[in-house]
């Protein structure tokens, strides 16, 4: 995972605990090591650029979220919802579950 996409994960999970924080990471880390290369290489793409314009912009990633939220262009709005599903899921996963016991 690249270090761009590791800030957006950081700043796109909710959770506390560190260790349900490096559970999502890993999940996610896997999960993007596990797409296609076709579709990884477009995700990798996507990320350098924006890696870039963040970094000259002097933005952190919780501000790149919101701006590629509220992009008009869909491309933009979809990477954001990759890794916001991405987190969510491993999130709820890992995450306690109803009756306080630790997930899967």
């Amino acid at each position: 995972m690249l270090a761009f996409e590791r800030q957006l994960v950081a700043a796109l999970t909710v959770a506390v605990d560190p260790e349900v924080r490096t559970g999502v990471e890993r999940f996610v880390e896997g999960s993007l090591d596990d797409m296609p290369e076709f579709l990884r290489l477009g995700v990798i793409g996507e990320s350098l650029v924006l890696s870039i314009l963040a970094t000259m912009a002097r933005r952190d990633p919780r501000t790149v979220v919101q701006l590629l939220d509220r992009s008009p262009v869909a491309l933009l709005r979809q990477y954001v919802r990759l890794f916001r599903s991405l987190v969510l899921f491993a999130e709820l996963e890992l995450g306690p579950t109803p009756n306080g016991t630790p997930g899967a």
